[in-house]
């Protein structure tokens, strides 16, 4: 299915008005995709170029799904963990440690008690780059609870830092290696981490983000390296936040949790193959009640939404601060996945990507099927 002529209208007329420089949107109904791209890398008083659907953005909290998720959904089939578990039975430097006693389960849907988010990159930017890494870890592990694990659900990157370095214990090596090997390669994906001790080629092209004066001090955006400032501390790998990747990537991996959460066992033949009942039952179970967030999902509240407030009653997604989002519907068999620089040229500007997100899903899903009808 074709991505609808209103949609794109809203896509183009909100890059116009500042939401970022560029974006990209994926559409897909009944296995039929479309991809569209519109704007400019950057914007015209910096060097730059059109954006195309293999330009790659950073996705920011997208790596929660893509990665961090995906790859425990893997440790989870396997048997090597239980939502259960608690983080220290198998992260032994988690051990006496607040994030420790937190199970798998809380750390994914956001109900372990830590607190929302602590500013990490400013605590260590003084120490040397052999340190800084371990401080962070240190002290991601060691911040006390905001409130009782299991009690409520408050978003926090903590948790898929702390779920990060136990994927790292496991296998035994650094995640965006692991990331390459179990999910990139298989799906063929240029996605990738880029670590800022070893800069390398950027893609082409890639957007620019922010003008962040505590890292841009010779005024130039931020451009092909992570604008999540804690992930920056940890050389630009970390569970919360990271990936670099364009909207082709994203759509091509939100097509297998799409046939995961309809069940479609069909997925055994992928290379990357996603336990439909597992996924299902990750999607579908809160970790606390009042909650709109599952297990490394969010739900659309109602009314309100980013998701649109007819965004089909069984749809799942995820945020991305730099201005990304994927939301997925398995009874309708579509998603949509949104990937904009709206914090170019500052993470300020909050209304126009507040808007543009409602807006748009509302315009793909009104040309869905009714429920209980048959698709065209």
């Amino acid at each position: 299915m074709a991505i609808p002529a209103q949609a794109q209208h809203i896509l183009e007329d909100a890059v116009r008005a500042g939401v970022g420089s560029g974006a990209a949107l994926a559409w897909q109904h009944a296995g039929e995709r479309s991809l569209s791209a519109t704007g400019r890398t950057a914007l015209s008083n910096w060097s730059n170029q059109k954006v195309t659907t293999e330009t790659h953005f950073d996705l920011a909290s997208l790596t929660k799904p893509m990665v961090t998720l995906t790859l425990l959904v893997g440790e989870l089939a396997a048997g090597r963990l239980a939502l259960a578990d608690r983080l220290d039975k198998h992260l032994p430097v988690a051990r006496q440690t607040a994030r420790g006693a937190a199970t798998i389960g809380q750390l994914l849907s956001h109900t372990s008690g830590a607190p929302a988010w602590l500013d990490f990159f400013a605590a260590t930017r003084e120490l040397p780059a052999d340190c800084r890494a371990a401080a962070v870890q240190r002290a991601v592990l060691t911040t006390g609870n905001a409130h009782a694990p299991g009690t409520q659900a408050v978003y926090s990157d903590l948790g898929y830092m702390a779920l990060g370095w136990l994927l790292e214990h496991l296998a035994g090596q650094p995640l965006d290696v692991l990331y390459q090997q179990r999910i990139a390669r298989p799906l063929g994906l240029k996605a990738s981490f880029r670590r800022i001790s070893a800069p390398q080629a950027l893609p082409a092209p890639v957007v620019a983000t922010e003008v962040w004066a505590p890292r841009c001090p010779d005024g130039q955006p931020l451009w092909g390296a992570v604008h999540d400032d804690n992930c920056a501390a940890l050389d630009g790998v970390a569970g919360h936040a990271g990936l670099f990747g364009s909207i082709a990537d994203v759509a091509t991996w939100a097509d297998c949790w799409l046939d995961a959460a309809r069940g479609v066992e069909s997925g055994l033949d992928r290379p990357l193959y996603l336990p439909p009942e597992l996924c299902r039952g990750l999607i579908a179970s809160p970790g606390c009640a009042g909650t709109t967030w599952r297990h490394g999902w969010d739900t659309p509240s109602r009314p309100g939404s980013s998701a649109g407030d007819s965004a089909p009653v069984d749809a799942f997604g995820h945020l991305g601060f730099t201005g990304t989002s994927v939301w997925l519907a398995p009874a309708a068999d579509a998603f949509a996945v949104l990937l904009t620089n709206r914090v170019h040229p500052t993470r300020e500007a909050m209304a126009g990507i507040r808007a543009l997100r409602p807006h748009l899903h509302d315009a793909l899903w009104s040309v869905l099927p009714a429920p209980g009808s048959k698709s065209p």
